[in-house]
């Protein structure tokens, strides 16, 4: 991925970021962390990794990201400059949640900060 484009990446996740912290007043969005985001190289699309503290949150996010894709994209329009603005795309970060699980069971496999013996 060229330079200017990874900009533009970055630029999209932390205005996102920022609105959901900061801005948008959804109780879907709280607890939603923007991942990762990649533009494809015609800028046509930006495709938005998101997670979330718990998994079950999934389609209640995912809900709040249908209802807010409008206002999402004129606020990347407002704050990032571009000749034309990308359409978004919301989708859950399997690899965070499969960073999650794998955490969680090498945690079982130790008892008393001393690993099992097998």
């Amino acid at each position: 991925m060229n330079m200017r484009l990874e900009h533009i990446c970055e630029q999209i996740r932390e205005v996102l970021s920022t609105a959901l912290a900061f801005e948008m007043r959804d109780p879907a969005f709280e607890g939603v962390t923007i991942t990762r985001v990649r533009v494809s190289p015609d800028y046509q699309y930006a495709d938005v990794r998101f997670s979330t503290y718990d998994e079950k949150d999934r389609s209640r996010v995912e809900a709040g990201f249908a209802r807010a894709k409008g206002a999402l994209r004129s606020l990347v329009a407002k704050r990032v400059l571009m000749k034309s603005v990308p359409q978004l795309r919301f989708h859950y970060d399997d690899d965070v949640a499969a960073e999650r699980r794998i955490g969680r069971i090498l945690e079982e496999l130790h008892v008393d900060g001393e690993p099992l013996e097998t």
